[in-house]
């Protein structure tokens, strides 16, 4: 493989140089084939747990829950861990846990793996950094959650990580019945240069980026959202929005629901045989004039295109519109201090009263890797992560993510409530082995289950229509080691233009700028890439 040194600019790209010195055997980062040649991906074996409350009315609905089952199963035989200490790093988007010689739960986990996990837990926004650190220290441990923006990824996880093709590919999986739950959009994610490498941190539609609505908020005001248009949307935020009591109709610029509304790709778009990119098309400038104009007519968070405190906001109430995933739901509830707080999802509709295509965001949260490990080691580290994927409705479910009845949780009913010891020993029921392996991530909001009727009708409206871009899985050498900066590029002129400091006529200039730095390189190499998929 050839990596010019002077083109390592440092971050990743420079650790990716450290990590893969003295690798002859790596995938030439030139071998479009070879970096996305396929692989038989594992078997998907659903796991038939409790039944959900809702139907599942769409291949792509997560279970819907209005309660945590009364009685869960315990689905593990033993310990995973064979006694040997288990090392990794993870990354957390909240305060990290107390270190397992002070945190009971650590200590407990420990205990039920077999094995004491000494885990290197790093702020998600630090993360990117950190990683790059621990591959040129080599000191990522057993266990690793992957950068997904880290330079040279596939020759990285040829070089670092246990090929996982021979324990996980078809039938194979089935020795981990919790990793076989995942069904086959999450493996494509895990597949570089014709093997799997990692495992999925899956999230499925959950993962989307929707508007999500303060209803308590609209009904105290009067005001009804229903199923909105970009000029019903407008009004009513410019209904609700009142600055002189600190009040905004948006945290941050619905690009999303406005997205779907106006029918736009989820970035790359097979058009005519060939891939087109959002930031090409007439559609994409009509965006940057709506977000231009909401700002304008102050109807977003005067600090909503700048800082990024979208959470704290609409939690407070200060804007009673956000743009946020679905899996963000339950931690606004969390949060939430008002007895009245109520989230509702409306569905984006288009001009002609359509449902608006809503963009689907990846399977995943993130990835996660095995150090090249002898055959032994590796199938323990399977089974340490299989315990990892148990899912909901199941005793090894509510010990990770509530840990222990009492000192960490109590129940309302069936459902638990983390204690002050539990928000803070637990890591707010997210403890960070989540980003090493994890279950299908479940429509669920404790003690809110008109939320999750919500959630569904939404969903089963927008699901049928709804698309995943189809690059997907797929991998460009050129945005490996340049997209970041294109990307960075084309944000900031979007926030100027967003703020008046720029024209809305820049915006065809730097789409220009924008191809001939990158983009056309890398809608070439995307484009190979989908000729090798095919249809698998």
């Amino acid at each position: 493989m050839t990596i010019s040194r002077r083109t390592l600019l440092g971050g990743s790209l420079a650790a990716a140089a450290v990590g893969l010195t003295g690798c002859s055997t790596v995938t030439r980062s030139t071998d479009i084939a070879a970096l996305n040649k396929p692989v038989a991906l594992p078997t998907y074996k659903r796991f038939e747990g409790p039944q959900p409350d809702l139907p599942r009315s769409h291949p792509l609905m997560p279970d819907c829950f209005y309660k945590f089952p009364e009685r869960p199963v315990k689905v593990s035989d033993g310990a995973p861990g064979d006694g040997a200490d288990v090392t990794g790093s993870a990354p957390t988007s909240n305060p990290i846990p107390p270190t397992a010689d002070r945190n009971p739960y650590w200590q407990e986990l420990n205990r039920r793996l077999g094995s004491s996990l000494g885990l290197n837990i790093t702020s998600a926004a630090d993360y990117p950094n950190k990683f790059a650190t621990a591959v040129a220290g080599d000191t990522l441990g057993d266990l690793f959650n992957v950068d997904g923006g880290f330079a040279y990824l596939p020759q990285f996880l040829e070089a670092r990580a246990q090929d996982l093709t021979e324990y996980l590919s078809g039938d194979a999986i089935l020795e981990y019945p919790f990793l076989a739950n995942a069904p086959a959009a999450s493996w494509r994610g895990c597949v570089f240069s014709g093997g799997i490498r990692a495992v999925p941190i899956q999230r499925g539609v959950m993962s989307s980026n929707t508007l999500l609505v303060r209803q308590d908020l609209l009904d105290q005001l009067g005001v009804e959202i229903g199923s909105p248009t970009v000029d019903e949307l407008v009004k009513v935020a410019k209904a609700v929005t009142d600055g002189k009591k600190n009040r905004w109709g948006f945290a941050v610029p619905p690009t999303a629901s406005l997205s779907a509304m106006l029918g736009l790709p989820n970035g790359w778009e097979v058009r005519d045989g060939k891939l087109v990119h959002s930031r090409e098309l007439p559609e994409h400038k009509e965006l940057l004039a709506i977000t231009r104009q909401m700002v304008k007519d102050g109807l977003i968070h005067p600090d909503g295109v700048a800082k990024a405190n979208q959470k704290v906001w609409f939690t407070q109430g200060s804007a009673v519109m956000t743009q946020d995933s679905y899996s963000s739901i339950q931690s606004f509830y969390r949060r939430a201090t008002n007895k009245n707080f109520s989230i509702t999802i409306p569905v984006p509709r288009a001009s002609g009263g359509k449902v608006g295509r809503v963009l689907l965001g990846s399977p995943n949260n993130s990835i996660a890797a095995i150090r090249p490990s002898s055959p032994e080691r590796t199938k323990t580290l399977l089974r340490v992560l299989n315990w990892f994927a148990a899912p909901f409705g199941t005793e090894e479910y509510l010990f990770r993510k509530f840990g222990l009845p009492g000192r960490h949780y109590t129940l309302n009913g069936t459902d638990p409530q983390l204690t002050k010891d539990g928000g803070s020993e637990v890591c707010l029921g997210e403890f960070p082995v989540q980003y090493l392996a994890d279950g299908p991530y479940p429509a669920y909001f404790p003690g809110h289950p008109e939320a999750v009727d919500n959630l569904y009708n939404h969903l089963k409206a927008v699901l049928p229509t709804a698309i995943l871009s189809p690059t997907y899985g797929l991998y460009s050498p050129t945005q490996s080691t340049k997209g970041k900066v294109l990307d960075t590029r084309m944000d900031a002129l979007t926030k100027d233009i967003q703020l008046g400091r720029a024209d809305l006529s820049a915006w065809d200039e730097a789409v220009t700028n924008y191809r001939k730095s990158g983009a056309d390189a890398i809608r070439n190499e995307l484009e190979q890439a989908l000729a090798i998929k095919g249809d698998q």
